[in-house]
């Protein structure tokens, strides 16, 4: 028998085998495998969440003990019904931040496609069901198209989006030619996007759909799971056969139909268009989701998170109205809460690292 070369085993090499077992493995445990002591810094993080979750209920009892209509029906309906569109963008957010990307056009983009479906359905006259399919397809289109530009020249997502905000926001105002578009508020659209349903509103329906279909895919697909690992470790997510290109892309592309959803959405419970549309949105999702536990750096995150972390940002803009602030001041409130939670998630992360 002829001694094989070192370094090989007949035809295939070592390095052929310990390539084959990480890709056996990379649906149990590549999470364990692509970030070193993650073990560590996931049970700081369980810590630095329950503390998140504590502070959002103490700011539920500091507004119900502060105010005299923050416990009624109609304002904690209204208030989560004001931040289901956020709740709804800040699925494909959370997404991208655990890929370790971001999206800072989403507000401009629904801007622009809340004008796309006013021009679709009151200049061409289409029926709304198909001009809310078509633009759903274009936010798919734009999200895809931010993340070609990402992946095939390499630029920053920060960069791309950053340039995309001014520019969708500039073609809104073009397409628009600045003035406002609306229609009736009659038929079976209308009252699946802006009416309610046993009292509760549509918007808030297509919220939780939403967060439910995103966190079940996030946590128990193999898509999922090469997201985590993706964001977590690039390099290693390669070596194991993860197509890291495909992985963000898809991401890229969600975030922009569920912009598109969100557009059809506020079109349907305002009836009316207008380029200003979605001013500061992108500042409230991106909040969200940080609130929510979402890693600054990428690998760690859950829907669930994002959804507790929106319903913070519902109290802070509730709350505050209602002791007389304006938006300005919630969201500068939510501003230094941003702070505080990515200064605690570095010092978490130092933390891990020493031990």
């Amino acid at each position: 028998m002829t001694d094989a070369a070192p370094g090989t085993e007949g035809n295939r090499t070592y390095g052929d085998d310990a390539l084959t077992a990480a890709m056996a493995r990379s649906d149990l445990d590549l999470d364990e495998r692509v970030v070193p002591a993650r073990s560590r810094f996931r049970t700081l993080l369980a810590k630095r969440d329950i503390a998140i979750a504590a502070a959002g209920v103490i700011l539920f009892l500091f507004f119900a003990l502060t105010t005299d209509t923050f416990l009624t029906e109609f304002n904690l309906t209204n208030m989560v019904r004001n931040v289901s569109l956020i709740g709804i963008v800040a699925v494909g957010m959370t997404y991208l931040l655990i890929l370790g990307e971001i999206d800072l056009s989403v507000g401009s983009v629904m801007g622009f496609l809340v004008i796309m479906f006013g021009v679709l359905a009151t200049r061409v006259g289409l029926d709304p069901w198909l001009a809310a399919l078509l633009v759903i397809l274009l936010g798919i289109a734009t999200g895809t198209f931010a993340g070609l530009i990402r992946i095939l020249l390499n630029i920053p997502s920060f960069i791309v989006t950053l340039a995309m905000l001014t520019a969708y926001r500039s073609l809104a105002l073009i397409v628009s030619n600045e003035r406002p578009m609306s229609m009736s508020a009659e038929g079976p659209f209308f009252q699946f996007t802006g009416g309610a349903i046993y009292h509760i509103p549509w918007l808030i329906v297509w919220m939780l759909v939403v967060m439910a279909i995103g966190g079940i895919v996030l946590k128990y697909t193999r898509y999922g799971s090469h997201v985590y690992a993706t964001g977590g470790n690039l390099q290693a997510a390669r070596d194991s056969g993860i197509n890291t290109n495909r992985v963000k892309l898809i991401a890229f592309a969600t975030t922009g139909g569920l912009v598109g959803l969100a557009s059809v959405l506020l079109f349907g419970y305002l009836h009316v268009a207008e380029s200003t549309s979605g001013t500061g949105f992108e500042f409230r999702v991106i909040g969200a989701v940080i609130v929510g536990g979402t890693a600054l750096t990428g690998g760690l995150g859950t829907i669930t998170g994002t959804f507790i972390g929106t319903l913070i940002i519902a109290i802070i803009t509730g709350g505050m109205v209602l002791l007389g602030f304006s938006q300005g001041a919630a969201d500068i409130s939510t501003g230094f809460l941003i702070i505080a939670v990515g200064t605690i998630d570095l010092l978490l992360r130092r933390a891990a690292a020493r031990e």
